[in-house]
């Protein structure tokens, strides 16, 4: 439906094919189908799980590069949304160009210098390099001591290409006079001779579909879906686009509104063309005939409204469900568990639910406190962790059943094939649930995303089954289901088991951003970070008649899990590294930026990572203790020096990574200083 409006209204292709190339930055993170036909089916399913989920493809793209995660219209991956736009605007005004090509006259320093772009048209070429300062120099991002390094850089590379009389385009992040990268990027261009030859929106279009339509049109056409569809959720109408556009001045989001706004017309008259709704509609539609219903003077014998699963109510259902009360008088019956209010991706405001009083009126609130599900000491755990957020209310639950030790924490080691090692792992948890309890009992296990099962079933130690169910090659008669956390809400097991409860962006808790635009009509829980992951880490966790056992990395484990250790003195692997509690909060030796932790092909190993602009630091190490940079080996010039520990005396020294190679070995060893910097 998307694609004929477009082809209809050349304008709104205007706007799309500026959208998509210049600003279609929209996070990835957020998408987990492939097509429309797998949306659809999902929303026939109600399979409640978080847009966020299903992010497979999505890494292994990511994973490939260290920083390249931007894609351009013609496929290509760069380092940043402001390169992407370079790019994006050569490609739209017909010029050609190479991203990071080698230098050929000289480097800087010891490495080999590749400018942003080289930009040609005919015989012409210049150089472009694109800073991540303003230009007056500045950065919020660096320290006074990164950016007077990042100068030197920058002055490096002007004294380059004055020594060879190479042209050197620059271009910054922010300008003095307010205007945007490309108008100044378009008249530096067109100073140095270039003759810009805009492409027709038409060609572009097709172009995007050629090249990236799983990228862009799937990808876009799913968002506006999405954002249509929480439009009206929120409960706006066709005014509510003036409400938003006065929200923001942000032109990236100004100009999704403009075309989400026509999009949303031409839905709205197609609906009404077919005689259909959808069901967004039906509560709008539901408002009206109350609107009609109160001005005929309709008496309505309701006496009661019941809700079941209020912690999930959207705006556009509180609304109704009000007015419906105030037109018939009826008493409303809310039942719910603000504990577990954990859709907010799909419209949920849980203010609606904790501030119910506030806004429905007088009213009395009665607390359900026990439970038969959990035992008494594991729901002391679950129900302290979930309160710690400010908005939820509060309760102490009591149980009739006991058990010890209800909570048990495993770690397996990541560093080298670390799916393998979570498998091992996974099936020695199995060995413990079938000793205690038998094989008869149901065992579930959770993973934040369908993700973290995929990857288990790539070792071959696990086998999918229909329906959710899970084959151990180990204990084959062993019965196993697997789910997301959110897909395993109002459901329990006799035993849950936590899989790879890991820190990062797609951990858990999971670290991804919505988009800004989703955030104008989704209501976003700040009380404090990570609220919502924090009742659903508590959903999780209480999905179990028994223990819950959770599997985590050595290196890397959940700033969750580390705060259930700490707060409830819970016994854990003592290999546990208790001070990786946030990776964010990891910081470079160097310079201070926050390191990632990651598999890096070019060594075969994971690695710290900085995460700073690479032209201020490019620190690296697999020894977050010893703090020390990886280098080149002296010897034979091929392998890198990383942190070896001694087996016999446990002493750290340098060794090469060709230690132990079949060829071309190198037995180079260096001792370590005795203060790590």
């Amino acid at each position: 439906m998307l694609e004929r409006v477009i082809f209809h209204d050349k304008e709104l292709m205007r706007k799309l094919v500026l959208f998509l190339g210049y600003y279609f930055d929209l996070s990835e993170d957020v998408f987990k189908f492939e097509n429309l036909n797998q949306y659809h089916l999902y929303k026939a399913a109600q399979d409640y799980e978080t847009l966020k989920s299903g992010l497979g493809e999505y890494i292994r793209k990511v994973e490939r590069q260290r920083n390249k995660q931007v894609k351009t219209i013609t496929g290509e991956y760069l380092r940043s949304v402001q390169e992407v736009q370079i790019a994006n605007f050569l490609y739209l005004n017909g010029l050609d160009y190479e991203y990071e090509k080698p230098y050929p006259w000289g480097s800087l320093s010891s490495k080999k210098y590749t400018p942003d772009f080289y930009i040609t048209q005919g015989e012409h070429a210049v150089w472009l390099e694109h800073y991540a300062l303003t230009e007056w120099g500045y950065s919020n991002i660096f320290t006074p001591q990164q950016i007077a390094k990042y100068k030197k850089a920058i002055r490096d590379k002007r004294h380059l290409h004055a020594k060879n009389r190479t042209t050197l385009l620059e271009t910054w992040s922010v300008y003095r006079d307010h205007r945007s990268l490309l108008e100044h990027l378009k008249e530096a261009l067109e100073k140095e001779g270039f003759v810009l030859k805009p492409r027709n929106p038409e060609e572009v279009y097709r172009k995007i579909v050629e090249t990236g339509k799983d990228k862009y049109i799937y990808k876009l056409i799913l968002f506006m879906a999405k954002f249509i569809e929480q439009y009206k959720t929120t409960g706006y109408d066709s005014g509510g686009f003036k409400i938003l556009r006065e929200k923001t001045d942000n032109p990236r989001t100004l100009l999704f509104l403009e075309i989400a706004e026509q999009v949303y017309h031409y839905y709205q008259a197609t609906l009404k063309q077919r005689n259909q709704i959808d069901f967004a509609d039906m509560i709008n539609d539901a408002h009206y005939y109350l609107q009609e219903i109160e001005r005929q003077n309709i008496s309505l014998p309701y006496r009661y409204i019941i809700i079941d699963e209020f912690q999930d109510i959207a705006r556009q259902r509180f609304n109704l469900t009000k007015r419906l009360s105030e037109i018939t008088q009826a008493k409303v019956v809310a039942v719910g568990d603000d504990w577990q209010s954990i859709y907010a991706f799909s419209g949920s405001d849980i203010t609606l639910f904790t501030r119910f009083l506030d806004l429905m009126g007088a009213g009395t609130e009665l607390k359900i406190t026990h439970t038969y599900r959990n035992s008494q000491e594991l729901i002391d755990i679950a129900g302290r962790f979930v309160q710690k957020n400010s908005t939820q209310i509060r309760k102490k639950l009591i149980s009739p059943k006991h058990l010890d030790d209800p909570v048990k924490i495993v770690a397996f080691n990541d560093t080298v094939k670390p799916m393998n090692a979570l498998a091992e792992t996974i099936e020695d948890i199995l060995g413990q649930i079938i000793d205690e309890f038998g094989e008869t009992g149901s065992i579930l296990l959770i993973g934040r995303y369908n993700y973290d099962m995929y990857k288990l079933f790539h070792t071959g130690r696990f086998a999918e089954m229909p329906g959710g169910r899970v084959k151990s090659e180990k204990y084959p008669n062993a019965n196993i289901t697997f789910m997301t956390a959110h897909g395993s809400k109002g459901l329990g097991y006799d035993n849950v088991i936590l899989i790879n409860m890991f820190e990062g962006k797609f951990g858990f808790p999971c670290q991804i951003e919505d988009d800004p635009i989703m955030k104008l009509v989704t209501y976003e829980d700040t009380s404090m970070p990570f609220a919502e992951e924090r009742r659903l880490f508590y959903v999780a966790m209480t999905r179990t008649k028994n223990r819950v056992y959770i599997a985590a990395p050595k290196n890397k484990p959940s700033r969750f899990l580390v705060e259930l250790i700490k707060d409830f003195n819970i016994a854990h692997d003592e290999e546990i590294n208790m001070q990786v509690v946030d990776l964010f909060n990891l910081r470079c030796p160097v310079c201070g930026f926050p390191l990632k932790y990651e598999f890096n092909k070019n060594y075969g190993l994971n690695l710290w990572i900085c995460t700073n602009d690479a032209e201020v630091c490019d620190f690296m190490t697999n020894d977050r203790v010893h703090k020390h940079d990886i280098r080149k080996c002296p010897k034979c010039k091929d392998g890198y020096l990383i942190v070896k520990v001694n087996p016999k005396n446990g002493s750290v020294f340098y060794g090469c990574t060709n230690y132990y190679r079949d060829t071309d070995k190198c037995g180079y060893m260096q001792p370590l200083p005795k203060d790590p910097v």
